[in-house]
């Protein structure tokens, strides 16, 4: 449990406390969520946590550039229209989640976003583009943020992630932060599209070539939802919707966030590689240093 004077974790699960904290909701109300008492949902989290790590971080700002991978019409795509310089939203904007019932990829949403706008946004700086994720359609370093919430495992599987990862990681500048939330296997064992933790550190972490800007930790929500979890398809309007169960897997959400090396950072990490081989060779000075007479 948090003592009151910690910080919330950034790199975490999603859990009710996060609701107990007057910070945190700020931001759910500006997103135009919902706040009543006992309202917890994964998805609302998601959204929440990741614009307040990112206010956080200090990464948003009128001379910033953000991009959306399978970013659909989420509210945060105008939250960020209001703090950068440009939002740029992709996603396939076609197949399952444009024809779903809630329609998270609306194909409307590239000719007409104003409609699915939560609340009043700089309408100039949102722009709209249908683009793979696995292929973003930009040129390295245009970025000065990227995230993607719960899209990576509807990639076609772990491997696939991995190259999404990547591909964040192409389009971010040197020293930009990335936030990703996706499912978090708590029970069941390893699953074809969602992470273990060791699968979330292979494929998402350290495939990226990213480093997390603070540990991962809380990697479990509070028991009593993991005792009584939202069971799919049936109960999925269910609230506190905050562990869910697939057959024999519980999972959650999981948000990360991360930052890419400047090429000042990959020259210390190389240097500092050179010099641990060379202190753990016999007869060889991991400094270099004067010679004895």
């Amino acid at each position: 449990m948090l003592r009151p004077e910690e910080p919330l974790p950034l790199n975490t699960v999603c859990d009710s406390r996060f609701w107990q904290d007057g910070g945190w909701r700020t931001y759910g109300r500006a997103l135009g969520l919902p706040q009543d008492e006992g309202w917890y949902h994964r998805k609302a989290w998601e959204w929440t946590q990741c614009v307040y790590g990112l206010e956080r971080l200090q990464a948003l700002g009128r001379e910033k550039f953000v991009l959306g991978v399978g970013a659909g019409h989420e509210p945060v795509l105008y939250y960020f229209a209001n703090r950068s310089a440009a939002t740029v939203g992709t996603d396939l904007y076609a197949g399952d989640f444009s024809t779903s019932a809630a329609q998270e990829a609306d194909p409307e949403f590239l000719t007409n976003p104003a409609k699915f706008a939560p609340f009043i946004y700089d309408k100039p700086r949102l722009l709209a583009l249908p683009a793979d994720g696995c292929h973003l359609p930009f040129r390295s370093g245009s970025f000065d943020v990227v995230y993607s919430l719960s899209s990576i495992e509807h990639f076609g599987g772990h491997e696939r992630a991995s190259e999404a990862m990547q591909e964040m990681t192409r389009v971010l500048a040197p020293g930009g932060t990335a936030c990703v939330a996706t499912e978090l296997i708590l029970e069941g064992g390893p699953h074809p599209a969602y992470f273990t933790p060791d699968h979330l550190y292979k494929y998402i972490i350290e495939a990226s070539g990213m480093h997390l800007v603070e540990p991962l930790t809380h990697l479990r929500p509070a028991q009593e939802f993991v005792d009584d979890p939202v069971v799919l398809p049936e109960g999925y309007l269910k609230t506190p919707h905050i562990v869910l169960q697939d057959g024999q897997w519980k999972f959650t959400s999981v948000c990360l966030f991360l930052r890419k090396p400047t090429h000042l950072d990959l020259f210390l990490e190389r240097a500092a590689s050179v010099a641990r081989r060379l202190g753990a060779r016999p007869g060889h000075r991991a400094v270099p240093g004067p010679q004895p007479k």
